[in-house]
């Protein structure tokens, strides 16, 4: 088992956020956390990463990866796991980088900050990922600033740069929200393929069971800090056994020739 997260409690300050969370993913598997914005899905991610925000703490229960006890990670722990074994996606991978500075800049410091390579090596790798994730003319791409580039090219950029290390595990917190909806077909399948040929594990954060559903072997659904309901995909979108899911399912949008599975169709 790659992770297993049991009976997980976390609170900001003395507010109880989530409680009694539990999940078991394995090496490859893709798991799928859904449901309305303050559900605590993004806050479960994030505990899992150990950066909680602010007065964000955990208050109980367990998160094994990888054999390890998470709790007990050291900050230089949690600095060498993260990038490298562990990585995340944000919902605005533009905003989380610096604007002034090139993307060249950026992605080479990345690497080099979790490697020994020299700056031509990090380069080299840059271009290879920027190349995994079909994005055209990645020298250009390199040489621009964030703000020069697409929402759609600067998600990619982001999971080129989460990707670098092949990490075991890949968080993505609402990594295709920002997009239009062709693009968050195109970005979601370079993602998806990507993982594949490396064999890491996905848990994706979305309010989008259309998303959720085309991605993951195992759906999640929370709402107000609980877990609702879980399932295979095909139990959670066939067979809902809450109101609440139902009414995800309902608002969940439609893509290409899709019209009753709510999987992308490509």
């Amino acid at each position: 088992m790659l992770l297993e997260v049991s009976n997980l409690a976390i609170a900001y300050g003395d507010r109880p956020i989530v409680e009694g969370f539990n999940l078991k993913l394995d090496k490859g598997q893709i798991c799928a956390i859904v449901g309305e914005s303050g559900s605590g899905k993004t806050t479960v991610i994030r505990a899992i990463l150990g950066c909680l925000p602010g007065l964000g703490h955990v208050t109980g229960g367990k998160m094994i990866f990888d054999s390890k006890d998470l709790s007990q990670n050291t900050p230089e722990e949690w600095r060498q796991l993260s990038g490298t074994s562990m990585s995340m996606v944000f919902q605005d991978c533009g905003g989380t980088m610096d604007p002034i500075q090139r993307i060249r800049t950026q992605f080479v410091e990345y690497i080099q900050q979790h490697s020994d390579m020299k700056e031509e090596q990090a380069v080299e790798r840059a271009v290879q990922m920027l190349k995994r994730m079909s994005l055209p003319n990645p020298e250009i791409v390199l040489n621009s600033y964030p703000f020069e580039l697409s929402g759609g090219m600067n998600q990619r950029v982001g999971v080129a740069m989460a990707m670098c290390f092949s990490p075991k595990l890949l968080l993505a917190d609402e990594p295709t929200s920002a997009l239009d909806v062709t693009t968050q077909a195109q970005v979601v399948k370079e993602m998806m393929n990507i993982c594949r040929e490396d064999d890491t594990a996905i848990i994706i954060v979305t309010h989008n069971l259309g998303v959720a559903a085309y991605m993951a072997d195992h759906i999640i659904v929370m709402q107000n800090g609980h877990v609702m309901e879980e399932g295979t995909s095909a139990q959670i979108v066939n067979e809902p056994r809450t109101d609440y899911t139902r009414k995800l399912l309902a608002a969940a949008p439609q893509i290409g020739d899709a019209v009753n599975d709510f999987q992308y169709n490509f």
